[in-house]
C-alpha cells in the first residue's frame, strides 16, 4: 500500500512534467501524421515519400540525380502525374500534384490567369525596344573585373551576379546598385545574405519550425533579417521615387511609357488612382523583380560560360557568329538593336543552357477549384497543382541524349520544334509566363557576344567541375566555386 501511495505522491510531484510530455508526444505524433500521411482523397496518385525528399535535400543531391532516382521511375504509373509534399510561402506542408507529361502540362500552363491587368502595367517597359544601352554600358566594367582578377580567373557566378544585378537595377528601378564597382556594396552583401537565407534547408523542409531555428542559430537570424533589410532598401528607393514623381508630375507624364522604368510605371498607376497596387503588393513586386528576374539571368549566364568552356568547338562557332555580326577589328564593339537580332546560334546556346540548367523547377502554383480529371487521373478540389520543369527538360522519351549539351536542338526545324505539348518552360508559360523573358535573353545575348569577341575561356587547371558541375545546393543554381579562366584576344 505504501508503495502505491509513494507512486501517487511521485506522480503528483511530477504532474506538470507528465502533462507536458504527454502533450508534446501527442503533438509530435499529430505533426508526423500530418507531414507524412497521404490524404485519402490523394492516395490514388503515385507519391514520393517526404522522407526520401528530405534525405535528398539533406545530402545535397543534385536536382537532376534526384529527378532520375525518385521521379522518373513513377511517371509511367499515372500518365506522368505524381504527388509529393512540398512547402512554399503560400501553402506550407501541403501535398502537391506535379505534372511531368508534356501534353498535360500544357493544360496547367495555359489555363487563363487573373494577373493580366497587373501585368499590363509592366509590359510596356519589357516589350518596347530593349534597353541595349544599359547592357552595353555595363560590359566595360565586367571586362575590368576579369582583367583585374589573378590570372584572369574569376567566379563565373560572381561575375554574372554582379553584372545582372546592376542591369536589373538600372532597368527596373533606374538605380545604380554599384555591384560591379564594389563587391562590398550594401546591395551586394545584403542580397547575397538574403539569398542564402532563402536557400536554408531547414526552413524549406520545415517552415513552421523556422522560428526555433532562428532562436538557436545566429547565422540563420542574420540571413532571415537580411530579407527585411533588403526590403527596407527597396522601400527607400520607392519612397524617394514617389516624392520625386509628386514634384515632377508634368515632366514625367509627357514621357512615353516605353521610356519609363518599372518602378515609375507602378507608382504612376497608384497615383492615377487605378487602385491596382497596394503598398504590400508594390513591395512584393519590387522584390519579385529584384530576386526572380535577376536570379534567372545571372545563373543562366554563368552556366553559359561553363558550357562554352567545356565545349570549345561550340564556343568557337559562337565566336565566329559574333565576329561576323560585330566585325573582326580588335577593339570593343557595342552591339546595336539590329545587331542583337542577328545571333541565332547564341539564342540556341542560351535556350539549351536553360533546358539543362533551368534556375527554377516549378511555376506559379495552381489550385483546382473543383474535382477535375487530368490524363485519366482525378485531381480533387482544392488540390495544389504544378509542373516539374526538370522532368520535362530531361525526359529521355522526349529528348535524345538529354544530358548532352546540344544547341542544335533549337535550330530551325530542330528537335525541340517536333515535340508535342510543352517540353521547354524555363520562363513558365501561358498567362503567367515571365514578362522578362525578352529582357533576359537580350541581356545574355549582348554579354556573350561581347565576351566572345574579347576573350576565349576555359576551366582553370584542376577544376572540380571538369566532368560536370558540382553543385553547392540541391538546385540548379551555379556554384560560387565555378571559376573560369579568360584569355584576352586583344
Amino acid at each position: 500500500m505504501s508503495n502505491r501511495q509513494d507512486l501517487i505522491r511521485e506522480l503528483y510531484v511530477y504532474r506538470y512534467y507528465i502533462i507536458f510530455a504527454t502533450a508534446a508526444t501527442y503533438y509530435i505524433r499529430r505533426l508526423y501524421r500530418q507531414i507524412y500521411t497521404i490524404p485519402k482523397n490523394l492516395n490514388h496518385i503515385p507519391a514520393i515519400s517526404y522522407g526520401d525528399l528530405l534525405k535528398s535535400l539533406g545530402n545535397n543531391e543534385p536536382l537532376l540525380q534526384r529527378t532520375k532516382r525518385l521521379v522518373f521511375p513513377i511517371l509511367s504509373k499515372a500518365n506522368g502525374i505524381y504527388l509529393i509534399r512540398r512547402s512554399n510561402n503560400k501553402f506550407p506542408f501541403d501535398w502537391t500534384v506535379y505534372v511531368a507529361n508534356p501534353v498535360l502540362a500544357r493544360h496547367i500552363l495555359y489555363k487563363p490567369g487573373n494577373n493580366k491587368k497587373k501585368s499590363s502595367i509592366m509590359n510596356p517597359a519589357f516589350h518596347h525596344a530593349q534597353p541595349i544601352n544599359i547592357f552595353t554600358s555595363l560590359m566595360p566594367q565586367a571586362f575590368a573585373l576579369i582583367d583585374e582578377s589573378e590570372n584572369k580567373t574569376i567566379s563565373a557566378t560572381q561575375l554574372s551576379k554582379r553584372l545582372t544585378l546592376d542591369a536589373i537595377g538600372k532597368f527596373a528601378f533606374d538605380f545604380n546598385f554599384k555591384a560591379l564597382e564594389d563587391k562590398n556594396s550594401v546591395w551586394v552583401k545584403t542580397y547575397e545574405m538574403a539569398f542564402k537565407g532563402f536557400m536554408d534547408i531547414i526552413p524549406i523542409a520545415y517552415p513552421r519550425l523556422d522560428w526555433i531555428y532562428r532562436k538557436i542559430s545566429k547565422e540563420r537570424r542574420e540571413r532571415y533579417n537580411a530579407a527585411f533589410e533588403l526590403m527596407g532598401l527597396l522601400d527607400e528607393i520607392a519612397d524617394g521615387r514617389l516624392k520625386w514623381l509628386l514634384k515632377n508630375k508634368s515632366t514625367i507624364s509627357n514621357r512615353p511609357k516605353s521610356e519609363k522604368d518599372l518602378l515609375t510605371l507602378m507608382l504612376e498607376g497608384e497615383l492615377a488612382g487605378e487602385g491596382i497596387w497596394t503598398k504590400l503588393e508594390l513591395r512584393h513586386n519590387m522584390a519579385l523583380l529584384f530576386l526572380a528576374g535577376h536570379d534567372t539571368t545571372s545563373h543562366s549566364l554563368a552556366h553559359c560560360l561553363y558550357e562554352l568552356a567545356v565545349n570549345p568547338d561550340i564556343q568557337e562557332k559562337a565566336r565566329q557568329e559574333s565576329i561576323n555580326v560585330l566585325g573582326s577589328e580588335l577593339v570593343d564593339v557595342f552591339p546595336t538593336l539590329q545587331d542583337s537580332k542577328n545571333f541565332p546560334y547564341l539564342d540556341m546556346i542560351i535556350k539549351e543552357v536553360l533546358r539543362m540548367h533551368a534556375p527554377f523547377n516549378e511555376v506559379s502554383v495552381r489550385v483546382s477549384h473543383e474535382d477535375v480529371e487530368l490524363g485519366g487521373i482525378v485531381i480533387p478540389k482544392n488540390t495544389i497543382v504544378n509542373i516539374d520543369i526538370e522532368a520535362l527538360h530531361y525526359n529521355p522519351d522526349t529528348w535524345k541524349n538529354p544530358e548532352q549539351f546540344d544547341p542544335e536542338r533549337f535550330a530551325e526545324g530542330g528537335e525541340h520544334y517536333s515535340h508535342e505539348g510543352v517540353t521547354w518552360v524555363p520562363f513558365s508559360g501561358g498567362s503567367r509566363q515571365c514578362i522578362g523573358i525578352n529582357f533576359s535573353m537580350m541581356e545574355q545575348r549582348i554579354a556573350l557576344s561581347m565576351l566572345l569577341r574579347k576573350y576565349t575561356w576555359k576551366l582553370p587547371e584542376g577544376s572540380k567541375h571538369e566532368n560536370g558541375i558540382v553543385a553547392d545546393l540541391p538546385l540548379n543554381f551555379a556554384p560560387e566555386s565555378l571559376e573560369i579562366q579568360f584569355i584576352e584576344r586583344y
